[in-house]
């Protein structure tokens, strides 16, 4: 019976060693039992390739010990395939049109199209396997270590409007362009009132596409994916001289901000998460708008004091701007006075953040939800 102890020592091997010595047993006795009522039945001793042949029947050693092991036996369970589904459609559809929107910028600028199109193909793909692998490891994460989701069981019918991207496909699309170019009737008709999403159903939206926007940037942050750019010089191909900011190593600097940068992109991805959810009172989202806020606020004032784009980028008023591009006169759009508008913007953004957080906080009773 040596094939026979081998299978079982094999089954012994990928089974809880707690358990092992009891299974194996109650193992043995079944093949035992089923080769004995073989054998009765040809009146002979089985072969040993009717001996493997039963050990098959029996199973894999790989399925039998799945058999007695407990928790889950899926990567994905069927409690939470439906929200991994929905997750990685929303992160697969933001992947593909940041792919289509440099494949475009690259076409239209003057850039080889075939290039430009390897390079998009390129980022979509390798940006869809990288997000469909980071979902899975979340959920299998969640389903082993039986991490509670409040969302799971608490969630609200006014949230749910999200929930209609899951239904977006070329029809919906044609049907909304269809709404959109139809000729509007001469006599309105005010039968129906007009429909107006709740805040509730606006905050879940913006959260969601927050989410997501902040993972697809954290994954290119870290490098895990890739959007076909290698460096400053790459944006003269499309119309942008970088001028003396093609000078700058981006490697060091980089290096300085990375994990500033990645700390700000997870306290985003928290602060949405915990709003998709429903997990925070009206008080601590406008705390985390704060410090989101001030966080984004000191990151861009050391970019623009202390960082080495801070002598390109800070522009002393509308005539240094001036003064800047004539001495650094290009038919292209010049990069520094670009980026100088982009930091502006950015800067407003975070005191509008800061000023959300603040009323939210002083309007809101503690605890207090939406």
């Amino acid at each position: 019976m040596t094939i026979v102890e081998d299978y079982l020592r094999i089954v012994g091997l990928l089974l809880p060693k707690t358990q092992r010595e009891d299974i194996v047993a109650e193992l043995r006795d079944t093949v035992l039992t089923r080769i004995e009522a073989r054998e009765s039945g040809l009146d002979r001793p089985l072969t040993e390739t009717e001996t493997e042949a039963l050990l098959r029947e029996v199973g894999h050693p790989l399925v039998v010990a799945a058999r007695y092991r407990g928790g889950a036996q899926q990567v994905v369970g069927p409690t939470l395939y439906p929200y991994w589904a929905f997750g990685v459609k929303i992160a697969v559809t933001i992947q593909l049109t940041l792919s289509a929107l440099v494949f475009l910028v690259h076409a239209f600028s003057g850039g080889d199209v075939a290039t430009a199109f390897g390079q998009a193909f390129y980022s979509a793909f390798d940006g869809i396997i990288t997000v469909v692998g980071f979902a899975t490891l979340a959920v299998w994460f969640i389903e082993r270590q039986r991490v509670r989701v409040d969302y799971l069981d608490g969630w609200r019918v006014r949230d749910l409007r999200v929930l209609e991207v899951a239904a977006w496909d070329l029809d919906a699309v044609g049907d909304w362009l269809a709404r959109w170019t139809k000729p509007r009737p001469a006599t309105p008709d005010y039968s129906q009132p007009p429909y107006r999403p709740s805040r509730a159903r606006g905050r879940a939206g913006r959260a969601l596409g927050g989410m997501a926007g902040c993972c697809v940037t954290l994954l290119w942050w870290v490098g895990a994916l890739h959007f076909g750019f290698t460096g400053i010089d790459d944006l003269r191909g499309m119309g942008i001289d970088p001028g003396p900011l093609a000078t700058i190593d981006l490697i060091h600097f980089k290096a300085i901000l990375f994990w500033p940068v990645l700390a700000y992109l997870a306290l985003l991805i928290s602060r949405y998460a915990l709003v998709m959810v429903g997990a925070l009172s009206m008080m601590a989202e406008g705390l985390m708008y704060i410090a989101s806020g001030a966080a984004l606020l000191a990151l861009l004032a050391w970019i623009w004091k202390a960082s080495a784009f801070g002598p390109y980028v800070r522009l002393d008023g509308l005539a240094a701007a001036v003064d800047f591009m004539d001495k650094h006169h290009s038919h292209d759009v010049l990069l520094a006075p670009l980026l100088s508008v982009v930091l502006i913007c950015t800067g407003f953004g975070a005191l509008g953040a800061i000023g959300q957080g603040i009323w939210l906080v002083v309007w809101a009773p503690a605890g207090r939800r939406y």
